[in-house]
């Protein structure tokens, strides 16, 4: 049956949802002001797109309202899970270094469909509000693997919201927040924020049967984005952030990952 409202995402033009199935919290326990109040600030630019020209997918014509519904409730859920020192999406842990958040947690968090998730984000790259990278790794048989996507979060998008300076002073204070918490563990800082580059676990495989299921996903996966009405170059990356390769993967060309320093992105005293 065809939703009513011309969509089969359930959202209705005259009562959008501009919140995630998971808020971001506010007041005592929650996060830092300057996260809510950004998530707050934001939801102008659905019902005023003009205000913020950069997410508009053409200079004159404003975007659908299905995705500026998409990318309210996608960014409320990635500002719940911004680190403020470093502007990843994540956590720094004693134990583990820094946890970068998954796609199934975005989705999970949002309430919507992963499709809807990953075309929001995608807004918010080329606004320039978002920049993902996604490093890989290799196991003992030589074969090289997508670990979680790391996303940055732009000071453009906080320029934008009128929050500029706040940043800036919330930024000092959660950097200082996690020196002293290195401090208080005996542990130096870079190993509170540095991510983990140990091998992944695998399981046995006949030789070259790897590569070639691998080969055929990655083709299927292509296979759908062309149908879709993508180039070679859009069907490629959709493809690649799907199954977890870098951007400019094409099977039979593996590149080797550059090694990411999480403690450069931290602001300096």
């Amino acid at each position: 049956m065809i939703a009513a409202t011309g969509n089969r995402c359930g959202h209705d033009p005259r009562q959008p949802r501009l919140s995630p199935a998971t808020p971001i919290r506010k007041g005592k326990g929650g996060f830092p002001r300057i996260l809510s109040l950004a998530a707050e600030r934001a939801k102008a630019w659905y019902f005023h797109p003009k205000k913020c020209p950069p997410l508009q997918s053409r200079p004159k014509r404003k975007t659908r309202s299905e995705r500026r519904e998409a990318c309210q409730i996608v960014l409320e859920t990635i500002l719940a899970h911004l680190d403020l020192a470093s502007m990843c999406l994540g956590t720094p842990t004693l134990s583990s270094g820094f946890v970068d958040i998954d796609m199934r947690t975005i989705v999970r968090e949002t309430g919507i469909g992963q499709r809807r998730c990953e075309r929001a984000i995608a807004v918010f790259k080329e606004a320039g509000f978002m920049k993902v990278t996604q490093p890989r790794t290799q196991n003992e048989e030589g074969q090289y693997f997508g670990c979680r996507a790391i996303r940055v979060v732009t000071e453009a998008l906080f320029d934008w919201l009128g929050l500029g300076p706040m940043l800036a002073r919330e930024r000092r204070r959660a950097t200082a927040a996690i020196r002293k918490k290195a401090q208080k563990a005996n542990t130096k800082l870079t190993e509170l924020m540095r991510r983990i580059t140990k091998k992944l676990p695998y399981r046995k495989r006949s030789p070259g049967q790897s590569d070639e299921n691998a080969t055929r996903q990655w083709n299927l996966k292509c296979a759908e984005c062309f149908k879709e009405g993508m180039d070679s170059e859009e069907a490629r990356r959709r493809t690649n952030a799907a199954l977890g390769y870098s951007p400019d993967y094409s099977p039979g060309h593996p590149r080797t990952p550059q090694p990411l320093q999480l403690f450069s992105l931290l602001p300096q005293r």
